[in-house]
């Protein structure tokens, strides 16, 4: 019986399409595996949490960028020149498909560490938009 569930299970995982799939990742899921993929310096693994289109600002409404083209080029360079650089969250709030992540940023190849609070909105299983508070 549990190799007929497995079987039902990949079938529907093939079947379904990834946008209907993404739907039920839970923000706080996304908002975790876009940190792991950070803290790994893995771009596609990043990138695969944003959406195309994804926009990024400096809280509350300057635009840094936009789309995940700008996106690789900024953190490959910043990875680039920051090979040791983590974040690690001290604090986390869900709100329904916002995420707002307290981060203690090390690493950095000029010493400086800082805390950085980011506030990811979610739709469709992606980031769509990040709005960092930097100290």
């Amino acid at each position: 019986m549990r190799i007929k569930s497995i079987v039902f299970v990949t079938l529907i995982f093939l079947i379904v399409p990834e946008e209907l799939r993404s739907q039920d990742i839970q923000p706080q899921a996304v908002a975790q595996g876009q940190l792991d993929a950070y803290n790994n310096q893995d771009i596609e693994a990043f990138l695969s949490w944003y959406s195309d289109d994804v926009q990024v600002f400096n809280f509350p409404d300057e635009m840094i960028y936009k789309g995940k083209d700008k996106m690789r080029e900024r953190y490959t360079n910043a990875w680039n020149q920051n090979p040791n650089q983590k974040a690690k969250v001290l604090n986390r709030i869900v709100n329904g498909n916002t995420v707002i992540d307290k981060e203690y940023v090390t690493g950095r190849a000029n010493g400086i560490e800082n805390h950085v609070i980011a506030i990811y909105k979610i739709e469709n299983g992606k980031i769509r938009r990040v709005y960092f508070i930097r100290d």
